[in-house]
Formats: C-alpha cells, sequence, structure tokens
C-alpha cells in the first residue's frame, strides 16, 4: 500500500485531489491506521482554525499575511490562503512548514500538554483579578524581561506586538509547571483591564502537536507545539480569534536560538 505523504493528505481534506488519488487515499484510510490518524488530526486542526474564516469580523486578513500573499485573497487564491494559515495554526502542512514523522505520535501524546492548559487556567484565572499585580516585571522593562525569560526557557525571545489587535504588552511573570519553566507574556484590553491575554511558552516535546482549543469556566484556551516549544494562549475571547491570533504568532515565535 503506498505511503502519501503530508501535503497529499491535505489537499485530500481540502478536497483539492483529483478522483483517483483520492480513492486511492481512501482505501489507505480504511486499510491503515497510521493513514487513518493523521487525516482526522488534519480534519480536527481544519475545522477548529477554519472557524475563523466562517465569521464575518475575520474576512479582512492581517497586514502579516497581506504581506505573505501580495494582498487580500481573491476568491481565486482564497484556498491558496487557507492552506496557509491551517498549516501555521496547527503545524499541519508540510510544504509550508516541515514536520518528521514523529509529529503524529507528539500530537496524540498528552501528558505535558494537557498538564500546562490546566494549569495556565488555574493561574491565569487568579491572576487576572490581581490589578497591578497582574504580572512580575511591567511592561515598560521589555528588554530586562525578553533577556531573563530568554535565559529560564534556554531559547531567544522577542516579545510580540499585538497593538494591531488592541493589546497593550502589560508585562511578565515566570510560572512553574511540572518543574519547567513557564513565561508568561500579559496582553491587556485598556477597556477590559481585568480580562487579560496570556501567551505561555514553555520547552516541550520534540515533535509538533497541532492546535487545540479548551475552555475552563468561561475562559478559553488553545495550545500548539513546533520546534521544541509548546505554546498556550489564554483569554476571555473566542476560540476561533485565539487561533486567528496563533496563526500570526508561530512564524513569529520559530526563532529559538538559544541566547549568547
Amino acid at each position: 500500500m503506498p505511503r502519501f505523504d503530508d501535503e497529499t493528505l491535505v489537499a485530500y481534506v481540502d478536497g483539492e485531489l483529483d478522483a483517483a488519488i483520492a480513492r486511492e487515499v481512501e482505501a489507505a484510510i480504511r486499510e491503515d491506521a497510521e493513514t487513518r490518524e493523521r487525516v482526522s488530526l488534519l480534519r480536527q486542526s481544519a475545522s477548529l482554525v477554519g472557524e475563523v474564516f466562517r465569521q464575518p469580523q475575520y474576512q479582512q486578513v492581517s497586514p502579516a499575511l497581506a504581506r505573505r500573499f501580495g494582498t487580500q485573497p481573491e476568491p481565486a487564491r482564497a484556498r491558496r490562503f487557507s492552506r496557509f494559515v491551517l498549516p501555521v495554526a496547527a503545524s499541519i502542512a508540510a510544504a509550508l512548514i516541515g514536520f518528521g514523522t514523529g509529529f503524529w505520535r507528539g500530537a496524540a501524546r498528552g501528558d505535558f500538554a494537557d498538564r500546562l492548559l490546566d494549569e495556565v487556567a488555574e493561574y491565569h484565572l487568579v491572576f487576572a483579578r490581581e490589578g497591578v499585580h497582574q504580572v512580575e516585571v511591567t511592561g515598560d522593562r521589555v528588554d530586562e524581561i525578553e533577556s531573563w525569560l530568554g535565559a529560564r526557557l534556554g531559547r531567544r525571545l522577542e516579545v510580540p506586538d499585538l497593538s494591531a489587535r488592541g493589546l497593550t504588552f502589560g508585562g511578565a511573570r515566570l510560572l512553574v509547571v511540572s518543574h519547567r519553566p513557564v513565561a508568561e507574556l500579559v496582553y491587556t484590553y485598556s477597556n477590559q483591564p481585568d480580562r487579560p491575554l496570556a501567551l505561555c511558552i514553555a520547552a516541550g516535546p520534540p515533535e509538533d502537536i497541532p492546535l487545540r482549543g479548551a475552555s475552563e469556566d468561561d475562559l478559553n484556551l488553545v495550545l500548539w507545539a513546533r520546534k521544541g516549544f509548546i505554546y498556550v494562549l489564554a483569554g476571555w475571547v473566542d476560540q476561533s480569534l485565539l487561533a486567528e491570533i496563533s496563526a500570526e504568532l508561530a512564524p513569529l515565535l520559530d526563532d529559538v536560538t538559544p541566547p549568547a
């Protein structure tokens, strides 16, 4: 039985294969457990991130994605645009990002990822109400934060700018989950200072993990892993918005060079 590469399976999920090849993929899905799992993961990731493009408020692309394709996608380019966003958010398209076969094993392994989601939710629900004590180091000390948390994580860390989304960087704190340091970067909306958005970063598994979501009370979270680091976004906003923000953040966070 032929083994299909990840680009072919992405095309199958998107409905872009010709009928003959699609029948071969369907036969592999019926007969091969690994192929079934890979296609299932692709569909789950596509379903979550696809919610972004079914909502009117997300019809305008971000400046970063517009630069990637030159302009707002025209109908003929819309599928190509979605094929970029889904891999970035969910780490699923080898043609654009690249990953090894270990990806699928990592996606199914929920140990540290599950604990991280639980702990981030608990921390964030408590610290969000702390006012001036939401953070340990305030946002006006960005260089210090990048040096401090980058050293703790053993990687280069640059605080992402989310001002285009109406978010102000409020500062950072260091968390600990399962004996691992977790950097938490906190962003606030001017009209909801007690409902901040948190970006948490920790050393993760060597395999990528596709984007997945969770909820705790009315707090929503999304998690993904790339290049040996695991990320969680947490906030009181729709998971579809968190997925869109994660799609923008993922390539910006890919420089994991150890600090000098």
